[in-house]
């Protein structure tokens, strides 16, 4: 009787090892699904990013490049480490968190000044670049000495964490600076997401890469918002009558506008209609201080809503 019920509790505690491992198996399987959309999602939003930032010439969307490629590396360093095995060799780890650091921190923290309408020029915006490059030599140097043991967790806490926190704090202070322009909606889903991944990546530890794929649709949706739908109701391409009453908008004007919805650049502006780019910087000019907005992105987003 005492044999059997050995033999018994032998088969149960072999049946729940088994079931343990393919629990295992089932989170791994998960967790590496994840991980490689978030590597997907994130490099096709750096590459849509860096479109945004080369027909627009704005520095904002280099910043929200920084940040998505960060994601990008994050997302891969993962990948591999789940596949392969974590990368433990200390010059690899302090050189990818030298660079991981220093586009993250610079990225985001200049975003965050971005959308509270710091100047370009403003003395705090020097100090967070001279912040990034010290973490950055940091990690550089970290590479001939011993300490710290795990060079990671410190890199983590200066290069991810600090900016992090940092930038979320300055959004909350300052939020009623963040302007109603173009991407008024878009900017306050940017802090809800990182707000719920700061909350969350306490919890479970799949949420920073789920955090990179929300984040890389959100991508998406801009792209879509500006490049393939259509910025306003337009009848054989013209203006409506009520924007031009409104606005004052003269006849080249009109032309001007119908041409920028076309996509065109300023080069393209002036070849189309046989003007130099300073002719057509200086409508553009008064086209902005007519209508109220600061950009061409601002300008679709008022046509749009009128």
């Amino acid at each position: 009787m005492t044999a059997r019920r050995r033999d018994a509790a032998l088969e149960a505690l072999i049946d729940k090892k088994a079931g343990s491992s393919t629990d295992n198996t089932g989170v791994l399987n998960l967790e590496l699904i994840i991980v490689f959309l978030a590597c997907l999602f994130s490099f096709a939003a750096v590459l849509i990013s860096l479109l945004f930032f080369l027909r627009y010439k704005k520095i904002f969307f280099f910043h929200v490049l920084l940040i998505l490629f960060s994601f990008f590396l994050l997302s891969t360093n993962n990948l591999y480490a789940i596949i392969y095995s974590p990368i433990t060799e200390r010059t690899i780890l302090c050189v990818f968190g030298a660079f991981l650091t220093l586009f993250f921190s610079y990225g985001i923290i200049n975003f965050t000044f971005d959308l509270i309408q710091i100047s370009s020029s403003a003395s705090i915006r020097k100090f967070t670049t001279l912040y990034s490059l010290a973490v950055f030599l940091f990690a550089i140097i970290m590479i001939f000495i011993p300490l710290p043991e795990k060079p990671a967790l410190i890199l983590n806490i200066l290069g991810i964490w600090i900016p992090t926190a940092f930038s979320l704090l300055i959004s909350i202070i300052f939020h009623k600076r963040i302007d109603t322009g173009v991407f008024r909606k878009e900017k306050w889903i940017f802090v809800f997401l990182a707000l719920l991944n700061l909350v969350l990546s306490f919890i479970l530890k799949s949420v920073p890469f789920i955090f990179i794929i929300s984040i890389s649709i959100l991508i998406y949706h801009i792209f879509y918002k500006f490049y393939f739908s259509s910025p306003i109701s337009k009848t054989e391409k013209n203006l409506t009558e009520d924007f031009i009453k409104d606005f004052s908008i003269t006849k080249r004007e009109q032309e001007i506008i119908i041409a920028l919805l076309d996509g065109k650049s300023n080069k393209e502006l002036a070849e189309t209609l046989f003007v130099s780019e300073k002719t057509i910087e200086s409508h553009l000019a008064n086209i902005y201080r007519k209508v109220g907005v600061k950009n061409r992105l601002e300008l679709f987003s008022r046509l749009k809503n009128n």
